[in-house]
């Protein structure tokens, strides 16, 4: 696969961290993109502000071999319309930039998400499925996936991915749902309070949902590369759950009891219990004493307070051939709990 060379923009977070271990384990020639002067692995790295096209086009050399563009890069904004213009300015100052630098580009894959289907609005048709209607825009979604098509008559292929919540390792991230989950029960324990789910009753005993494992992502990024998947598709873990079935384990791996569905804002507590969080870092000698670097409140306080099923439909991609979506979350999740203690996130 060494005649195959894949620039992952946006790396450096949770989806483009798996991307750089799948295609790194493949064999893959990688390079990294974003505005630190180092990438998340060993490969090269290219640095520069996707909304500023000079500094793109100062690395034509780094640009030129690349085959395959893999686009997780992500500047979210709370207007829809201000977020849609930036995020689509981006992605085509990248692909103007490989153009210009005559890369042999065969294959534009981005990565997409619940807010194609209007999670972020609290509720959407279930099971979602690639081919329902859009909602009422704007949408950065929409924008990318129509800027996609209209490269389709010059040749270039494309892959839409979407996960839902995706479950893996990145710091400073505002979407981190794992790591939010191994803060609140660390700071839980540490104050010797139940692990109470932060939402209401419903939330927690009615409503379907699903997650993506960072692993499973970062496998059927390898597939759609390797197998020229074409158009979109869903990937979970493959599974659907409630919280009620999950959360008592969490609570077990933190020795705690669970107590009961308790609607809170995790962004004002966590905010009042940074000093908390300071104090138990330096006894414990974690690797993070802010708080907010680790998971931030907000994305938990929509997420666990969403009262309606929020689940996608992943036949497409199982007929398609990708066979990667076997996976428990419940498991999913403990392991992430594993990790942030192995990383000394968490004690």
């Amino acid at each position: 696969m060494t005649n195959k060379h894949v620039l992952i923009a946006g790396a450096d977070g949770v989806v483009g961290r798996s991307a750089v271990k799948a295609f790194g384990d493949a064999g893959w020639q990688i390079t990294t993109l974003g505005r630190g002067a180092k990438g998340p692995g060993p490969g090269a790295h290219v640095s520069a502000d996707l909304l500023d096209p000079e500094s793109l086009a100062r690395q034509t050399a780094a640009l030129k071999g690349v085959t395959h563009l893999y686009y997780a890069a992500l500047k979210p904004n709370p207007d829809p319309g201000v977020e849609a213009d930036q995020n689509a300015a981006m992605l085509e100052n990248l692909v103007a930039a490989l153009r210009k630098a005559d890369a042999s580009l065969e294959r534009l894959m981005f990565i997409q998400g619940g807010k194609v289907y209007g999670a972020q609005l609290g509720v959407y048709k279930t099971p979602a499925r690639e081919d329902d209607s859009r909602h009422f825009p704007p949408n950065l979604y929409f924008r990318q996936e129509d800027f996609a098509r209209s490269l389709e008559g010059e040749g270039l292929k494309w892959t839409a991915l979407r996960p839902d919540i995706v479950i893996g390792h990145s710091l400073g991230s505002a979407m981190n749902l794992g790591n939010l989950i191994g803060l609140y029960g660390a700071l839980c324990r540490e104050t010797k309070t139940a692990m109470q789910f932060p939402g209401p009753e419903a939330a927690y005993r009615n409503v379907l949902v699903n997650v993506t494992g960072a692993d499973v992502l970062g496998e059927s990024s390898l597939w759609a590369a390797e197998t020229e998947a074409d158009g979109a598709f869903n990937v979970t873990n493959g599974d659907v759950f409630r919280w009620s079935h999950v959360w008592p384990k969490i609570a077990e791996w933190f020795g705690l009891e669970v107590g009961e569905p308790q609607p809170i804002s995790l962004d004002e507590r966590l905010r009042a219990l940074q000093p908390v969080w300071n104090r138990l870092a330096k006894h414990q000698g974690l690797a993070e004493a802010d708080a907010s670097r680790i998971a931030q409140g907000g994305f938990g306080d929509f997420i666990f307070h969403v009262q309606t099923d929020a689940i996608f439909d992943v036949t497409k991609a199982r007929i398609a051939g990708f066979t990667g979506m076997i996976r428990r979350s419940d498991d999913i999740l403990l392991a992430h709990l594993d990790d942030m203690r192995a990383r000394k996130l968490i004690p």
